[in-house]
Parts: C-alpha cells; structure tokens; sequence
C-alpha cells in the first residue's frame, strides 16, 4: 500500500489534474463546437476536476509506456548524443550555475552520496515538468478524439488547441534536450571542462 500512496503522491496528482484540465476543454470544444466556456454550470466543475484527474493519470500512463520510451530511446541514441554535443541548447555557463544552484558549488567530478541526491531531486522535478508538457499535450489531443467520436462530423475550432499542444510538445522536446545536455555534463563532467 505504501508504494501505491507514493506512486500517487500529491504532487503527481496536482500536475495530473492541471494535464486533465486540457482533455476537459478539448472535449467541450469538440462536443459544443465553441471555445465559450460560459455555459458551463459550477455543479459540474466538480466532476470536470474528477474527470481531469483521471484523464491526467490516464494520459501520463500513456505517455510514460507507449510514447515516451520512443522519445528516450532518441536521445540516448548514438545519434541524439552526437546531436547533443553539436547543440546542447544550454551553455556551459547555465549548467554550471545550475550546479552552484542546487548544490552551493559543488564540484561535480568530486560530488559525496548527499550532494548527488541533492541535484537528483532537482533534476527530478525538472524531469516531472517536461512529463508535465507532454501529458498536456496528449490530453489536449485525446479530449477532442473522445469529444469528435460522441458527437462525429462537426467542424470545431481546434486550431487554438493544436496550437496550444504542439507548442507543449516543442517546449517539452527543447526542456528535455536541455535536461540530457546537463546529464551528460554531469555523468562525465572531465568531457566538459574547457581547455
């Protein structure tokens, strides 16, 4: 039972109710054919937040089991390192600072067990961000599916929506990116210190 409350902790279900939230106006767009959201009556705001939070959870399945792996696969490729090194998105200057942020300077090629935890959960937290933006992005997709397969073959204006998706998958493929530059700098941090 203790591993089921920490798979599901407080933060996971917050970030999964903010992703469900897209599937919840995705939907009504597709079924009301309309981003006017005004109609919507606060008895159903309650079950709209259930029905976000399953949504978030389900669509964060989702992503971590069937789309994700691809995307990890791509980046830990001999390809997508070499891509990495030629345009790291992050200077070696922010990586550093990131360093000295998160744990007061440390010297990453002599880090002790507690200062390599301590960049670990952050490190974590900016991994949850960019599941965060892909799980929004599949929510969006995945409430206008359901809303197009209800009530089928009515023009809806999704391109707000597929706007607002695709510019959560750019910036969650850049945050990542970034986010392998800074690992790769600190898995062998002697590869990065200038000459």
């Amino acid at each position: 039972m203790d591993s089921i409350v920490k798979a599901f902790s407080i933060s996971f279900l917050l970030r999964s109710v903010f992703s469900g939230i897209f599937f919840v106006i995705s939907y009504y767009v597709a079924l009301h054919n309309s981003l006017e959201f005004s109609e919507i009556k606060e008895s159903n705001m309650l079950f709209g937040l259930l029905v976000a939070l399953f949504a978030g959870v389900s669509a964060y399945g989702i992503h971590r089991s069937l789309l994700y792996p691809w995307i990890e696969y791509w980046f830990d490729s001999d390809r997508g390192k070499d891509w990495r090194k030629r345009m790291p998105f992050i200077s070696s200057s922010t990586i550093g600072t990131l360093q000295w942020r998160w744990d007061s300077g440390a010297d990453v090629t002599r880090l002790d067990p507690e200062q390599i935890n301590r960049i670990n959960e952050h490190l974590n937290v900016w991994g949850d961000l960019i599941h965060l933006q892909y799980t929004s992005a599949i929510c969006i997709g995945l409430g206008a599916i359901v809303g197009e397969i209800i009530v089928p073959s009515r023009l809806s204006p999704y391109w707000p929506l597929i706007a607002l998706a695709g510019l959560f998958i750019l910036a969650a493929f850049v945050s990542n990116w970034r986010h392998h530059s800074v690992l790769d700098r600190f898995r062998n941090p002697t590869r990065h210190i200038p000459k």
